[in-house]
């Protein structure tokens, strides 16, 4: 029968999908309880069209003028300053200025424009060994580029962007599975990795949908559903025996080797020190002895559990005759320990003669009566409704109630009656082939899990490409739980979505706040901050041992866990985002603090410590970033200093040239690593690059290759100074730290775009500079506290909005 469902699933998924795309095909999906100012697009107005003759000529004469201004202007400074290195297929730094063959052919291109435009602005290029342009030379380019290629009004209609239709990645399926499910199996981790774009493995342009995925997500949903729909059942009644060689005792000598017998004379026990009663019922204990009359007495014998007397018995069967005595009693579910204890001991001096008593078998039976034991959530959370009685119309009302609610929360919108039906069909068909009420529902259930609805986050484009609109509260809701938990709604939160009151006044940044305080947002330090300090790439480095002893798994470990309850700390407790860059306390645990220094901390748990220097601080001295920044026979400034450019200050350095030479290995290195890179720096085509990225690598030169401090480096000491091309100087990492909180902004802005692309689920475009602006200006107005960032995103168009398919 199980095959015959599998292939039933199969049929479904195809058809499903299907049904789904041609729906896509038709421009969306229709969801319920969507205001009317949703359904409104927005920046189309058609009162306001001017006369089609006059705008192209218009159009056409600002065309021409732009494309003359290129050519006469713009070219012959790009020829003269910038050709001799970015023109042909050697271009440094991979970018090619010669390919733009006109103004129209370059406003396509806004990214490397962008990047010209803040070379230019900061005066890395050209370089200094290069001719330079006059003062207004190089402010006409900047202008040119800010006002024809990259500028956007923000006082005018706005471009929210559109988000890709995008599957769940593992995270997101995991967690979804847990809240809908109620059970936390994990069954993504079986699923093959997520591809990462713009540094998150949440961007749906590059969350492909690969074949084997497919069988995965129904293999998922067989054991998923086998899992949460186990009604519990009275275990069976089992009788377990033990013989004298499989039981302890006390004294060890009552018990012989050969042949194995246990024979007491003086007092003592015979027991099982960890039996388990699996539920909570009565039980039989049994033993089969016998027992030898001295001093007009049989052996007296107590049955214990757990030391607590349960019963008594007077063993008075001739050895030889052994009999079976029992005691009946009702014990709890768990692990006790059994013991039958010989308790009246005697010897008769005279006749030199002790009481005995022989035990030939214990044995366990049961439970009998057995309670069962408590239902798990998951049948809680799943069936909402259940048939009193035996009437299969009622059991039919029973499961459609629990389907509807089921795909309701599953899809994260309300369904339509039809869809319920759909499932319906099938739990029909189960019943048909004699499944009982929980077991009829696993086939309907099994259609919800391997629908696109709840594989995908779907979100209704507007009617006509370019138009844009307002999302409806569920979408809103189904957005807001995936940036701050990684998971689906909960049930205020679909509550308030199916109100229509998520955009009340004072309503989403309540919502903010309760969600960050949560603690299903450990989801950001795991996600988010995952893939923003690159602990993920912790998990898979491997330090030369032989080089750096101090490695290992423990560290490792303690490493990752110090930066996620850093990023959980300043979350929860609303602090500054800027605590990011420096601060005097962090999280450590014995190992991680032996590794730093830091006294007086022992054991596996962590605790927050005060530093007690200012050689740490934030999150860019931590044992985590260093280590991954690192090689793994030495340290890399130029690894250190890339990764403040791209994750700090949001000014990632272009890639190296194609002809830049390699550091000789750690063995062949004469003097220390600054040295060496210096003498590497000589070379004019690496040079530029290298100014910007080696000093901030430099200032961190003190901590070696695993984030261990150290003053020397092949037995010299180390120079930890720097000198930025903006001419800020610092000398050591608590100084760097300085230089950089000195640029809060440009972190702002770093941070604010890394969090918007991963609440979005896109990269982000030229078009979103207004909105970053207001989210930036927002957080700043707020104390830099995380929550004011949080609600200046959900709050922003990006996040609020989306544009149809553009037309091309």
């Amino acid at each position: 029968m199980k095959g015959r469902w599998v292939k039933i699933g199969a049929v479904l998924i195809v058809l499903g999908g299907l049904v789904w795309l041609s729906g896509q095909l038709r421009l969306g999906l229709q969801v319920q309880a969507q205001s009317p100012a949703s359904d409104q697009p927005a920046g189309r107005d058609s009162a306001a069209a001017p006369s089609t003759d006059r705008t192209a000529l218009a159009t056409s004469a600002a065309a021409s003028e732009d494309e003359k201004t290129f050519q006469q202007r713009v070219m012959p400074l790009l020829r003269k300053y910038c050709f001799e290195c970015h023109q042909g297929e050697k271009a440094k730094g991979g970018l090619s200025l010669d390919v733009y063959v006109s103004e129209s052919h370059a406003r396509k291109d806004r990214k490397n424009w962008q990047a010209v435009q803040h070379v230019l602005a900061s005066g890395d290029m050209p370089p200094k060994s290069k001719p330079q342009p006059s003062r207004v030379e190089r402010e006409f380019l900047i202008q040119w580029i800010e006002n024809t290629l990259t500028k956007v009004d923000c006082n005018g209609p706005r471009d929210p962007g559109r988000v890709t239709l995008r599957r769940l990645n593992r995270a997101e399926y995991n967690n979804t599975i847990r809240d809908l499910c109620g059970v936390d199996l994990k069954p993504a981790d079986e699923f093959p990795s997520d591809d990462v774009g713009y540094g998150f493995d949440n961007i749906g342009d590059v969350l492909s949908f690969q074949p084997i995925l497919l069988e995965k997500y129904m293999a998922a949903a067989d054991k998923v559903l086998t899992a949460a729909l186990s009604l519990p059942e009275a275990p069976k009644v089992s009788r377990q025996s033990y013989r004298p060689q499989n039981i302890n005792t006390i004294p060890r000598s009552a018990k012989s080797r050969e042949p194995v017998r246990i024979v007491f004379t003086s007092e003592g026990s015979a027991y099982l020190e960890r039996f388990n009663f699996p539920a909570e019922g009565e039980y039989a204990i049994r033993f089969r002895g016998w027992g030898s009359n001295v001093g007009g007495e049989f052996p007296k014998i107590a049955v214990r559990v757990d030391g607590r007397d349960v019963g008594s018995h007077t063993v008075d069967a001739p050895q030889g005759k052994a009999r079976v005595y029992e005691t009946r009693v009702r014990l709890p579910a768990g692990e006790k320990r059994v013991a039958i204890a010989f308790t009246n001991a005697f010897t008769d001096k005279q006749a030199n003669k002790s009481r005995e008593f022989g035990l030939e078998l214990l044995e366990i039976e049961g439970p009998f009566q057995a309670k069962l034991p408590p239902e798990p959530p998951s049948i809680r959370l799943l069936l909402v409704a259940r048939p009193s009685g035996n009437s299969p119309q009622e059991a039919r009302a029973a499961a459609e109630k629990v389907l509807a609610h089921f795909a309701r929360r599953a899809f994260r919108r309300p369904v339509q009656p039809e869809e319920v039906q759909r499932l319906m069909h099938l739990y029909d068909l189960a019943v048909q082939q004699g499944e009982t009420f929980p077991q009829a529902l696993k086939l309907p259930m099994k259609a919800v899990l391997v629908s696109p609805h709840f594989l995908f986050r779907i979100e209704q484009d507007p009617p006509n490409p370019d138009d844009v609109r307002q999302l409806n509260d569920f979408e809103l809701a189904t957005r807001l739980s995936y940036f701050l938990w990684s998971s689906m709604p909960d049930d205020e939160l679909f509550q308030l979505a199916e109100k229509g009151q998520l955009r009340q006044p004072g309503v989403l940044e309540a919502q903010v706040r309760r969600m960050l305080r949560d603690p299903k947002a450990k989801a950001l330090s795991e996600n988010f901050a995952g893939q923003w300090l690159q602990l993920r790439n912790l998990q898979t480095l491997q330090p030369d041992k032989g080089l750096f002893p101090a490695w290992d798994e423990a560290l490792r470990q303690a490493m990752i866990r110090e930066a996620e309850l850093y990023f959980e700390h300043i979350v929860q407790n609303d602090r500054s985002i800027l605590e990011f860059l420096d601060s005097n306390y962090t999280f450590v645990n014995g190992r991680l603090a032996r590794h730093y220094g830091i006294p007086n901390v022992q054991g596996l748990e962590f605790v927050k410590v005060t530093l007690p220097d200012n050689r740490r601080g934030g999150v860019i001295t931590m044992g985590s970033t260093l280590t991954v920044t690192s090689n793994p026979t030495r340290t890399s400034p130029v690894k250190r200093g890339k990764w403040i450019l791209e994750n700090i200050l949001g000014t990632p350095p272009p890639p190296p040239a194609p002809d830049a030479p390699e550091l000789p290995p750690v063995s062949q290195l004469k003097g220390t690593l600054r040295q060496q890179m210096e003498q590497h720096r000589q070379n004019p085509s690496c040079a530029v690059c290298h100014a910007k990225l080696d000093p901030l690598g430099f200032g961190l030169e003190n901590f070696d290759a695993i984030g261990a401090w150290r003053t020397v480096d092949n037995k010299q000491p180390i120079d930890a100074s720097g000198v930025l091309p903006g001419g800020e100087t610092f000398n050591g990492p608590a100084q760097l730290r300085q230089v950089l909180l000195a640029k809060a902004d440009q972190f702002r802005r770093c941070f604010a775009e890394k969090l918007l692309t991963y609440a979005l689920g896109r990269g982000l475009e030229y078009y979103d500079k207004c909105a970053v602006d207001e989210i930036v200006a927002a957080s700043k107005a707020n104390g830099d506290r995380f929550s004011a960032l949080v609600i200046a995103i959900v709050k922003s168009d990006p996040f609020q909005k989306r544009k149809g398919k553009r037309s091309e």
